[in-house]
């Protein structure tokens, strides 16, 4: 099994204690792919190393940096609130596109229309039930005995009912004698 990368740069800083340090020492001796990887983490630190940028040339820009922190950041003058510039991204103006629409959407379903509105569209019309238009089963002289349910049904499906039937109980008729 390989040693980790982990290990190696903990190796590679010092600091290992003496049992680990000599264990990891042996393991590169005869494992290639170890090896190359400690030469890799050499050669980084290597340029880590040389890539550090001197206290002097920090110290000189110390001021030009802190200046632009100043200017851009921590201004004392406060711009007017209707001169800001706003800056969206496309998500975040998408999304607020969609939310605009879906409470403008959202409004006319749950509030609806005006009733004013409704009239100039939609005729308005009301059925009333009264003696004129409506005829009691018991006033006709055939009554409903000589229906079957299936005619009455498709009676009332030609006049344009919806009509929903739910049996509460069967009764088993009497046969008819012969």
């Amino acid at each position: 099994m390989c040693i980790d990368d982990q290990m190696l740069s903990a190796y590679l800083d010092g600091e290992l204690s003496e049992p680990f340090c000599s264990q990891v020492e042996e393991h590169v001796g005869y494992c290639q792919a170890c090896k190359e990887r400690l030469g890799q983490l050499k050669a980084l630190s290597l340029r880590i190393k040389d890539a550090a940028v001197p206290a002097e040339q920090l110290l000189g820009n110390k001021d030009k940096v802190f200046g632009l922190l100043e200017q851009k950041c921590f201004s004392s003058k406060r711009r007017n609130f209707f001169r800001r510039k706003i800056e969206m991204g496309l998500p975040s103006m998408i999304t607020a596109a969609a939310a605009v629409i879906f409470i403008f959407v959202g409004s006319f379903v749950f509030f609806g229309t005006n009733q004013s509105q409704t009239e100039e569209i939609l005729p308005s019309f009301a059925v009333r039930a009264d003696a004129q238009n409506v005829q009691f089963v018991s006033q006709k002289k055939e009554g409903l005995d000589n229906y079957t349910l299936e005619e009455i049904l498709q009676y009332l499906d030609q006049k344009g009912y919806s009509v929903d039937l739910t049996l509460k109980g069967i009764t088993p008729m009497e046969e008819p004698r012969q």
